[in-house]
């Protein structure tokens, strides 16, 4: 029986996938993209609030259901962590680190869950049958995280926008951030919801795309989080060069990613680069960061082969409680404010290159190949922006290989999927001509109708 796709139409459908399978799509997005614990109360110290045990099993029961998926579908077998002696080269040196650590337990325990959010991240873009059920699927998804975050700023303001009483930044009262704990994590949200809306006003409907792009934009606006203002307008012009001019994509990714790293960590180790960026009216400190990578730099010199272990240099008692608290405040970060710096702290000097190989070559590497083949449409844009978006911002936030939330879990799914454009073809309706896009299908003939 024609279903109303096809009658409306007049051609087959785009092919869907299980129930199930689009229900755990929705529900591994919002797990990361929500979080188990929305909506904070940041009037107390949230130090002493951890979430329970069980929002880690739901992770584990969901990362199970995913690989179970992945094991017994033969084209998910095939694409899934390609290409794999890269990641595991990755994976391997992560875990030998925390082996070598001095809390070997915990950072193994860490790293296991940042391999399992790569894993979920990569094996999540199979689920969907065909691009436009990708679509519709993260357009519902999208509209359900932009639209907690609205309810929470009109319905309960006082877990959605800070106030002057919270416990850390009350300076940053009056400033949105919606569901999440901090207004920079807000911010680098809705900067990506900007680009999931232009992709969504060319794949799915243009009358929700766009409401999502202003929805999103407004939103950011409102967080005052000036690094995701300033980029996301900056991602769409370097996205719109790097597709058009084959010439620019190293220069922009490994240029880019080289000068504002040796622009912002270079202050602190070259005097002539810090008078350089005062001289542009720019603060030369970069609110406060400069001392954390001063003692970051000053740590990586001390272990610059294996480095700490994962998460097992900032905060621990060790640091702390450490002399160095009586010379600098840093002490007291949570992580280095820069995802290259925290990788040679974490992994050493090797692991920062495994890192770079992973982030920055092989996702060049795969554009280069798609756009070769002429394998390129919006799904492949939506990645490279969320991928050029990621990597960028890396220099000023710690988002490499995050255990929650949803920076380092969209950023692999953005990866993984100019992977998987680069190995496989769009698929077109040979009766009609009409491009269907399936999903990552495996390499064929283009049928040109």
């Amino acid at each position: 029986m024609p279903t109303d796709s096809e009658i409306a139409t007049g051609r087959p459908a785009a092919p869907r996938a299980s129930l199930a399978a689009r229900l755990l799509f929705i529900g591994v997005f919002l797990l990361y993209w929500v979080t188990l614990t929305p909506f904070t109360d940041l009037s107390v110290d949230p130090s002493t609030s951890k979430p329970p045990g069980w929002t880690q099993g739901i992770m584990v029961l969901l990362t199970l259901m995913l690989v179970a998926f992945a094991a017994t579908n033969a084209q998910a077998r095939k694409l899934v962590l390609q290409p794999r002696l890269v990641f595991g080269t990755l994976f391997f040196w992560l875990l030998l680190t925390a082996i070598l650590s001095v809390d070997p337990a915990g950072a193994l325990k860490r790293s296991i869950i940042a391999i399992m959010v790569t894993l979920s991240a990569g094996i999540l873009l199979l689920l969907p049958a065909s691009e436009e059920e990708f679509a519709r699927l993260l357009g519902k998804s999208v509209l359900i995280v932009l639209g907690l975050c609205y309810f929470g700023v009109i319905f309960v303001p006082y877990l959605s926008i800070h106030q002057p009483n919270d416990f850390l930044e009350p300076e940053h009262a009056g400033l949105w951030r919606g569901l999440y704990v901090q207004k920079n994590e807000a911010g680098g949200v809705m900067a990506m919801f900007c680009f999931f809306g232009l992709y969504l006003a060319r794949s799915w409907s243009r009358v929700i795309g766009l409401a999502i792009f202003a929805g999103s934009a407004l939103f950011l606006l409102k967080t005052g989080a000036k690094t995701s203002t300033a980029l996301m307008p900056v991602i769409l012009v370097l996205a719109f060069v790097f597709e058009r001019f084959r010439w620019a994509r190293v220069p922009i990714v490994f240029g880019g990613v080289g000068l504002i790293n040796f622009s912002t960590v270079g202050v602190v180790a070259l005097p002539a680069v810090r008078e350089f960026v005062t001289s542009l009216g720019i603060d030369a400190t970069f609110t406060a960061r400069a001392d954390i990578w001063n003692l970051a730099l000053a740590a990586i010199a001390e272990n610059p082969v294996f480095g700490y272990g994962f998460d097992s240099f900032w905060g621990t008692n060790t640091l702390v409680n450490s002399d160095l608290g009586a010379f600098t405040w840093a002490v007291k970060a949570v992580d280095a404010h820069n995802a290259y710096v925290d990788a040679m702290v974490n992994m050493g000097l090797p692991g920062l290159f495994i890192l770079i190989a992973c982030l920055l070559y092989v996702p060049l590497r795969s554009f280069n190949i798609q756009s070769d083949r002429n394998n390129s449409n919006n799904i492949s844009r939506l990645f490279l922006r969320i991928w050029l978006y990621g990597i960028f911002l890396a220099c000023l936030e710690s988002v490499f290989l995050a255990r929650s939330g949803p920076f380092w879990f969209t950023l692999s799914a953005a990866m993984f999927g100019l992977a998987y454009q680069a190995r496989c073809s769009i698929v077109r309706d040979t009766e009609s001509g009409t491009v269907h896009d399936r999903a990552f299908a495996p390499r064929r003939p283009i049928a040109m109708g």
